[in-house]
């Protein structure tokens, strides 16, 4: 019996939702660099600016850089050589962002608080997520 989860996803879906990606990838990086030129010029965002706002702000900075690499490599049917959609050093950088993101987290939350398990759930999932990037970097594909 086959497994459709590896059949090839029609071209025709993949350019569409590569186009979505690109069109989302567009938005965030207009609403990152506004954030970032309003936090240049504007002291009283200055004085707003949390942890929270930070970590937030490299969450957003890693979905915009998938968001572009995703979406140019299927809207343009642009695989890499091992047929991933991210390349090496992509998955390198989303393992590593996220590790980033799940350490910053951990300590934002235990310096402010007592941890809950939800918080735990969150941190231990980002990092477990990370490293599992690091993995794919890493690892030989067979082709």
């Amino acid at each position: 019996m086959p497994d459709s989860y590896f059949d090839p996803v029609a071209t025709v879906w993949s350019r569409g939702v590569g186009i979505v990606l690109l069109v989302a990838a567009a938005g965030l990086t207009v609403v990152l660099g506004y954030a970032i030129f309003g936090l240049t010029l504007d002291e009283a965002a200055r004085r707003g600016f949390t942890s929270s706002s930070l970590i937030y702000g490299l969450i957003l900075l890693a979905l915009c850089g998938i968001c572009w690499q995703a979406g140019f490599r299927l809207a343009f049917a642009r695989p890499d050589r091992s047929g991933s959609v991210f390349s090496r050093p992509a998955w390198f950088a989303i393992g590593t962002a996220l590790i980033v993101v799940a350490a910053l987290m951990a300590h934002a939350i235990v310096s402010a608080r007592r941890p809950s398990g939800l918080d735990a759930w969150v941190v231990v999932t980002l990092a477990a997520l990370g490293v599992w990037c690091l993995v794919l970097a890493f690892r030989r594909w067979s082709r």
